[in-house]
């Protein structure tokens, strides 16, 4: 399920290790979310294969546009990949998450993620991303640690996530893995099987290296729009959505978080002794002091 937006430059190698997995009976759903460049004229060179389906649209955005996608994914597919317009698959990567998944109990909601290799443009290696704990809710409140190239989910999932779309999300992979740590399962791999390419156009980007990510947050943080970029916004808006079909352990967790907004000294003492936590010893102390600023 591959979301394009002015993807021409990077999008053929993307297609072709998407289309060459060692994983059978695969489709391929691209939606064009409004391109102006060489992008759909590139997907029509696809669109002659019988298990390739491109859709064109307007302009949503990134988030929107994936959950357009979701919307128009079948519902008959076991399972569902999450893809970028601009790395490169390992040819086993399906494969891998499958059996992951085939684990576990698949009439529950499941998220697979993994790690990634940062790549430059020329997909020489940066390095990879951290490896991460085990999963929880807890994290997923303040946290993502499902990078969206990375996702597959099952039909449990889907079906859950499309019965209550927000009406926003700081991202749709962020989204899934609040969701599903909530509903379901999640299964982080340790090994990296995407080549995550990061150049000037990425919508999200990353690093393996600590001052160029740290400075890539706070300029995030910083920018104009980002009276709306809250992570308590998006767990207001998931308590609205599942906030009834939660375990009562984990909507009392959810509420407490959003009680702490309601003054200084609520925010204070939540910080002293917060319920949330993100993997990362310098992030979680950072959460710590954006909760007493507000900045949350």
């Amino acid at each position: 399920m591959l979301s394009t937006y002015n993807g021409q430059k990077y999008l053929q190698e993307q297609m072709d290790s998407v289309l060459n997995q060692d994983y059978p009976n695969l489709e391929v759903l691209v939606r064009d979310d409004g391109s102006t460049d060489g992008t759909l004229q590139l997907l029509e060179g696809y669109e002659s294969l019988p298990n390739v389906k491109v859709l064109r649209g307007e302009n949503l955005g990134v988030v929107k546009s994936f959950f357009a996608l979701l919307e128009s994914s079948s519902p008959g597919a076991e399972y569902i990949a999450f893809c970028d317009q601009d790395d490169v698959w390992l040819p086993g990567k399906i494969a891998a998450a499958v059996a992951k998944l085939e684990a576990l109990d698949n009439d529950k909601p499941l998220l697979y993620c993994s790690r990634v290799e940062f790549v430059d443009r020329h997909l020489h290696s940066l390095g990879f991303s951290k490896a991460h704990k085990k999963p929880s809710f807890r994290n997923a409140i303040v946290e993502n640690i499902a990078t969206g190239c990375t996702i597959v989910i099952n039909r449990a999932t889907r079906e859950l996530v499309l019965s209550s779309l927000p009406r926003w999300a700081l991202m749709h992979d962020w989204w899934l893995y609040l969701v599903v740590t909530a509903l379901g399962e999640v299964v982080y791999d340790s090994r990296s099987l995407v080549k995550y390419r990061q150049h000037a156009a990425n919508a999200v980007g990353g690093t393996p290296h600590f001052i160029p990510d740290f400075l890539r947050r706070l300029k995030r943080f910083l920018a104009p729009q980002n009276s709306n970029y809250r992570i308590s916004g998006q767990a207001g808006e998931f308590l609205r959505c599942f906030g009834p079909r939660l375990e009562g352990h984990k909507k009392e967790l959810l509420v407490r978080f959003l009680d702490s907004k309601k003054g200084a000294i609520s925010r204070l003492r939540y910080a002293l002794r917060p319920e949330v936590y993100r993997h990362s010893l310098f992030y979680h102390t950072l959460l710590r002091l954006l909760i007493v600023l507000g900045r949350y």
